[in-house]
């Protein structure tokens, strides 16, 4: 049967992309969605463990749209970003009782048509629903939670497959610039959002590669997907998307984002300052995974990163996701915040979301990506990128990223090892494209703080000799222990510090738009 299924979906989806009849939203993501409505109370209330998860997270989406009262999770940094947006809270109702399923709905009820009845298996199919419907879903479990608080029942949505749900008008009416990717178990993580944008969401465990390739076919060139898919793999979702012209934005934990969304916190202004003596050789050193939005929202500024005692000390380069100042500006406003003149951020990863850039077969649409690009690099006084491909170093796509975002330069990462090409660089017009030299990364050969700490005091000191200059990548989950072994999820800054503290005397550890300046002034 579902190996039928799967070829109805295919043969469907053909014919509808064949004869035009698509989603009528045709433009591409020229920027993020955002709620309509900045809240003003927001209701506090735990992560639920069980299936009321999803229609709270249902709620809050709709809500987003409509009310200046919302409802938060107590997840991330929630206790951080809240006062920041002056926004009251309330952890409780007025008799001190918490902010439960049965209170909210209650609370909230007035603002939707009904609820969706539907089951784990058909979750999917009623959160791409429920904004067109503007109907919660519900588990049977809850059903009579939901009629209490005087909500009426929708749409019967059990046993409905995808192949059902792409029969309907509502799915020819999405939008075509944005869809999610999102087991239902996750709820309320991500579902909010989804659910605010009125989006496609899907998410098929067993599906291979070309199956999932084929979920997201409807979507224009250009679009972003939200999510993760730990089934196929990271290598295969994304090569998935780039085949389509869609970036992935991982964000499969992200809380909140439908109310975060809906503040501007900005503008955004970087305390950058360079200090660093002219000469010698130039290091610049900077962090991985910085695009990954839902560790950005929660744990980027542990002990062993961002919030790192040591920070500050030397100068260090930081990942943001292009996502950031529209969909988590209270939390972008804390980053910025806490800069001290040795931090820079740069943009992460390879466009609006994660993609390998060199596989898009529309190249015009690659453009029209790096000028949106460019303006949210712009937003966030960010000018360099920070881009990971699968062998796309001499590729023109990344001609297309610098011109089209005009960054300063592109610091590159390859996928099959991020240092692979030791350094290599070219120009575009004057601008530099350098790869990484060295990547600190625990069971790597040559990758500890000693190995890489010996091979760049071994570089030349000529400024005119590119290979004077060390582009260092350290991988986000590697550090050193309290016995200062390198090992998978140590301290990754304490593992920087001993690098930096082996290097000789001559050499400079500077900022990437220092870097990118010196690149291009002596060897460009």
């Amino acid at each position: 049967m579902q190996i039928l299924q799967r070829i109805v979906t295919y043969l469907l989806t053909l014919f509808l992309t064949l004869t035009g009849v698509t989603p009528g939203f045709s433009g591409t993501a020229a920027d993020f969605p955002r709620a309509s409505v900045e809240a003003k109370t927001l209701l506090l209330t735990d992560v639920p463990s069980d299936g009321s998860a999803l229609t709270l997270a249902a709620m809050q989406g709709l809500l987003a749209d409509v009310s200046d009262k919302n409802l938060v999770f107590r997840a991330g940094k929630y206790r951080e970003w809240i006062p920041r947006t002056g926004a009251e809270a309330l952890e409780t109702q007025p008799d001190g009782s918490p902010w439960d399923l049965a209170a909210l709905l209650h609370e909230f009820a007035p603002f939707f048509d009904g609820y969706i009845l539907c089951d784990e298996e058909s979750a999917a199919v009623a959160l791409t629903l429920a904004n067109p419907k503007n109907s919660v879903p519900v588990y049977p479990e809850f059903e009579e939670t939901a009629k209490a608080a005087g909500l009426s029942m929708t749409l019967d949505v059990r046993g409905w497959t995808d192949v059902k749900l792409r029969a309907t008008e509502e799915f020819r009416a999405l939008r075509r610039d944005i869809a999610f990717e999102q087991p239902a178990s996750f709820s309320p993580k991500l579902v909010d959002y989804a659910v605010m944008c009125g989006a496609y969401v899907w998410y098929d465990k067993d599906a291979n590669q070309a199956e999932h390739t084929n979920a997201f076919r409807f979507l224009s060139d250009g679009a972003v997907v939200f999510g993760w898919n730990n089934d196929i793999g990271e290598y295969k979702t994304v090569q998935s998307f780039s085949r389509l012209n869609v970036c992935m934005v991982p964000a499969d934990h992200a809380h909140n984002l439908s109310v975060l969304s809906g503040f501007d916190l900005g503008p955004f202004e970087q305390k950058t300052e360079s200090a660093a003596e002219e000469g010698g050789r130039t290091v610049c050193l900077m962090m991985s995974d910085g695009d990954n939005l839902q560790w950005f929202l929660g744990s980027y500024d542990d002990t062993s990163h961002y919030g790192s005692p040591i920070r500050g000390e030397f100068s260090f380069a930081w990942g943001v996701p292009a996502s950031a100042a529209d969909l988590a500006s209270p939390v972008l406003k804390g980053y910025y915040d806490q800069m001290t003149p040795n931090d820079a951020f740069v943009l992460s990863l390879s466009g609006l979301g994660y993609t390998f850039p060199s596989k898009w077969p529309n190249r015009v649409a690659l453009k029209r990506m790096a000028q949106t690009l460019g303006k949210k690099m712009e937003a966030m006084d960010v000018h360099e990128l920070l881009v990971l491909d699968d062998g796309g170093f001499s590729s023109l796509a990344l001609n297309t990223l610098l011109k089209g975002t005009n960054a300063d330069g592109i610091f590159y990462i390859d996928y099959s090892d991020y240092a692979r090409l030791h350094g290599k660089t070219r120009f575009v017009n004057g601008k530099p494209i350098v790869s990484a030299r060295y990547r600190l990364w625990n069971n790597a050969s040559g990758a500890s703080p000693e190995e890489i700490a010996a091979a760049v005091n071994a570089l030349p000191t000529d400024p005119k000799n590119p290979d004077s200059y060390a582009f260092i990548i350290v991988h986000a989950w590697t550090g050193l222990s309290v016995d200062g072994e390198l090992v998978e999820g140590g301290s990754a800054m304490r593992a920087v510090k001993k690098l930096v503290d082996l290097l000789d005397a001559d050499t400079r550890v500077v900022t990437p738009a220092e870097f990118i300046s010196r690149l291009a002034e002596n060897c460009g």
